[in-house]
């Protein structure tokens, strides 16, 4: 089997035809590791995985749960599966829209690698969803705001949501060296070190400039697609402009199997 990767005309994000989901061999696992790594989203165009398809295609990238793989997470989530591993994203349920720029699980002592997931029911117009490629909002920093937030760690969590964590807030990615923002509107509370005045500023300084639309891929969904998301080098927001329409998701959140979390860049040379 031989799959067809095309990028897409965007900062990240390209579309994988031709995958048959019940014969996952190693060369086509190797192929599509690459195009993962290179293109930071990859759409799968009415895939229609099945739950067993879903979790042997996840499992590629590495182990599985429905969300947290630790208990940092406060939050209750419902989950389709027997094992507990696919989350059920349904837009009845007002916490499941995201309607937010966010990097999932960024409160977690180990964040997830990835996510995969699959549109069961998409609303008739909108519900579309927008992924940000943090390596490109990194490289377009000016030389002073990068300068400003070398060495320094972000605290990640939601008080009464999920426990707090720290992580470096400029990380380099393990399987391309490439150097990444690691902060987000969603979880991101502070940066440690300055004062509430100086984080404050500098993290929405921060965000405004990672969630420009240079930075985007926008996706419109259709019954059947899927989505496999690298949640160490991207954001991502649900759009929530479809009102009562119906919306449902299930979704498998991807680990590193080492326990390996963020990886902090080594000093930069400016």
């Amino acid at each position: 089997m031989s799959i067809k990767v095309t990028a897409l005309p965007a900062a990240l994000g390209a579309t994988v035809e031709g995958l048959d989901a019940d014969h996952l061999d190693d060369g086509v696992a190797a192929d599509l590791r690459e195009a993962f790594w290179a293109h930071k989203v990859l759409f799968f165009p009415r895939i229609h995985l099945t739950d067993e398809q879903h979790v042997a295609l996840g499992s590629l990238f590495g182990d599985l749960e429905a969300v947290s793989n630790d208990e940092t997470d406060h939050r209750d989530h419902h989950t389709v599966d027997d094992e507990g591993k696919i989350l059920v994203l349904d837009s009845s349920n007002a916490y499941s829209r995201a309607n937010f720029w966010h990097t999932d699980v960024t409160f977690a002592r180990q964040p997830p690698l990835g996510s995969l997931l699959s549109m069961k029911e998409s609303p008739p117009s909108g519900g579309d969803t927008m992924w940000v490629n943090t390596q490109a909002a990194y490289e377009g920093l000016s030389d002073p705001i990068k300068a400003a937030i070398e060495g320094i760690t972000a605290r990640h969590g939601r008080a009464g949501l999920t426990e707090f964590t720290d992580h470096p807030a400029v990380t380099v990615h393990p399987e391309t060296g490439s150097r990444l923002l690691f902060v987000n509107r969603g979880w991101t509370s502070s940066l440690n070190g300055m004062s509430h005045l100086e984080s404050s500023r500098l993290l929405v300084l921060l965000c405004d400039h990672m969630e420009r639309p240079e930075y985007t891929v926008r996706w419109r969904w259709s019954d059947g697609d899927a989505a496999l998301w690298d949640n160490r080098c991207t954001m991502h927001y649900a759009i929530d402009d479809y009102g009562a329409d119906h919306r449902r998701i299930h979704r498998v959140t991807i680990y590193d199997p080492s326990g390996a979390g963020p990886v902090a860049a080594t000093p930069l040379e400016l």
